[in-house]
């Protein structure tokens, strides 16, 4: 373990966070309000330049996740003097999908091997050679940034290591957890230390709105922030996440395909600013379908609130049922899902949860708390603003419960005859120790189990077959009974990657391909993964982009002196 402490449950490090010793947030309070420019005329660059600015920095980092930390802290090693991260949320919910998620680094072991591993994984979406290039000399050199430059202890871990064997290129695929712990902020913190004693200044509740620029060169001057106009002298990185918590996004750009209810379980700040800005100044989109899923999950604060928890039933006495109030799935998906997506017929189509689907649980499973299994990741845990006991879901009416299956339609607004004939045939198969319809209670041959070594855990002692597959012990058949438990269940989103268009340098392209001047981006807000996406890949690649990004900005000359 390194010197840094972690607060039990919470994952705060000994600087407390909110305690107002925090990235020098006080100094931009005092010191950073300045009048610079005076008034725009004919002799200034043309564009939306403000009459005054509130606000100066060399680098301007728009986020304060992984991927904005590391360019605040690449900035300042190249010796940019003043570097200011915006942050949308308040303090205390500040941090990103970062901060709340598994915060493992996937760092393969060689460029050569990356390479060939995540253009199979991209699965037709192309990406440039060159730039493909400079992300895998990125991630792979994350090993010695991390551990060397900033004296952070990686250890391996063995979930998604890799998390599609048998692609070439990916048995040099490795992953790692800071000081070895999975979740618990365990990279933010560290990244957020860093950050603070290099003298990184934040400004919170700063939700970026509208870049500053030159109309005709689109050169980046700023960007309107918080109600005020902040100056950047040599460049703006947006690292501001993507768009999972925006709805309307989701359904426009096709991520949820046809079942529009997907849940949160990063930051619900991650609402595509960056998209909105990115297209005010004409750059280019990419991957804007593409996604990081956690197969199934339930609302965790209210019945209308999408922000999210991963359920573990204790038991095996539970259905999934969709709208119409029949089974539509085989209910095991964690043996099976891959970030969202299941492998059918050669191919791995985003897994399916119908709007309005449940989970309908007999009194074995539903005794037991479903949530209590997981409390290392996801907003509602890390933030505690999430229900934690199944009764505590039943009285936020999250989660109802019923003496018959009668009563149980009727508080999630199931038909009852259908509901009741889809228990009955269940228990059937039970009692016949098959399921013909979707094949549960037979051993499921495959060459993945998220921690493949640890399968037992979860399901019985792990074979491995002649082809080294792993066979997976079978998920039981196991009759529901009363008192039955409901609750909605929905596609998990953990992050979308789309957005601007980035080349290897992080700077972002216009619709021809040109960079725009003084403009980068980092993190999931326009990554380079297309399609399927390997566990650690997010968090490595924003430390990575950011790094690059934070590096190359800072060089530059401001702009205001040439």
């Amino acid at each position: 373990m390194s010197t840094r402490e972690h607060e039990q449950g919470h994952g705060i490090s000994r600087r407390s966070f909110l305690m107002g010793g925090t990235l020098a947030a006080a100094s931009v309070a005092t010191a950073g309000l300045v009048g610079c420019n005076g008034s725009a005329d004919a002799s200034k660059p043309n564009g939306n330049l403000p009459e005054s600015w509130d606000v100066e920095a060399d680098v301007v980092v728009v986020g304060l996740g992984a991927a904005g930390l590391s360019a605040a802290i690449a900035a300042k090693n190249v010796g940019a003097e003043r570097v200011l991260c915006l942050e949308a949320a308040p303090e205390e919910l500040s941090g990103g999908t970062t901060r709340v998620s598994g915060d493992m680094l996937m760092i393969p072991e060689d460029v050569e091997s990356a390479i060939t591993y995540q253009t199979e994984l991209n699965a037709g979406y192309q990406v440039p050679e060159e730039w493909m290039r400079a992300w895998a000399e990125g991630v792979c050199g994350n090993m010695d940034w991390l551990t060397e430059e900033l004296g952070y202890d990686l250890q391996p871990a063995t979930a998604a290591s890799p998390e599609f064997p048998g692609i070439p290129g990916g048995d040099k695929v490795k992953t790692y957890y800071v000081d070895g712990i999975c979740g618990m902020s365990s990279l933010w913190l560290p990244l957020r230390d860093t950050a603070d004693e290099l003298g990184v200044e934040v400004m919170y509740d700063m939700r970026a709105t509208q870049l500053i620029y030159h109309y005709e060169t689109k050169e980046v001057y700023g960007v309107m922030a918080g109600g005020k106009n902040v100056k950047a002298r040599k460049g703006v990185i947006l690292a501001c996440g993507g768009f999972a918590a925006n709805p309307d996004m989701m359904s426009n750009y096709g991520v949820s395909l046809g079942c529009p209810t997907s849940f949160v379980c990063g930051s619900p700040y991650n609402v595509g600013d960056g998209v909105k800005m990115a297209q005010q100044i004409g750059a280019d989109l990419w991957h804007m379908n593409s996604y990081a899923a956690a197969s199934t999950c339930v609302r965790a604060e209210s019945p209308d609130s999408p922000i999210c928890n991963i359920p573990y039933p204790m038991g095996y006495d539970y259905i999934y049922i969709n709208n119409e109030g029949k089974r539509f799935m085989y209910e095991e998906t964690r043996g099976l899902a891959r970030h969202g997506k299941i492998k059918e017929r050669g191919v791995w189509p985003l897994m399916v949860v119908p709007t309005k689907s449940h989970m309908i649980l007999g009194a074995g499973a539903g005794s037991k708390d479903i949530l209590g299994a997981v409390t290392y990741m996801a907003w509602s845990v890390i933030m505690k603003t999430g229900k934690t006991t199944n009764q505590e879901l039943i009285d936020a009416g999250i989660m109802v419960k019923a003496d018959t299956v009668e009563e149980l339609a009727a508080n999630i607004g199931q038909p009852a005859d259908v509901l009741k004939q889809t228990i009955e045939t269940y228990n059937q198969h039970c009692a016949e120790g098959a399921d013909p319809d979707f094949g549960r209670g037979e051993a499921v041959h495959d060459d993945y189990y998220f921690n493949a070594s640890d399968a037992s855990t979860a399901y019985g002692e792990g074979e491995t077959s002649s082809d080294d597959t792993v066979i997976i012990k079978p998920f039981d058949l196991v009759p529901l009974e009363a008192p039955f438990y409901a609750i909605e269940i929905g596609l998990g989103m953990l992050n979308t990657q789309g957005g601007a268009k980035r080349n290897g340098a992080c700077e972002v392209l216009d619709l021809e391909g040109n960079p725009i001047p003084r403009l980068y981006s980092a993190g999931e807000f326009g990554t380079i993964y297309g399609y399927m996406y390997n566990g650690g890949g997010n968090i490595s690649e924003a430390v990575a982009s950011g790094r690059v990004a934070g590096q190359n900005s800072a060089v530059l000359d401001a702009w205001d002196t040439k």
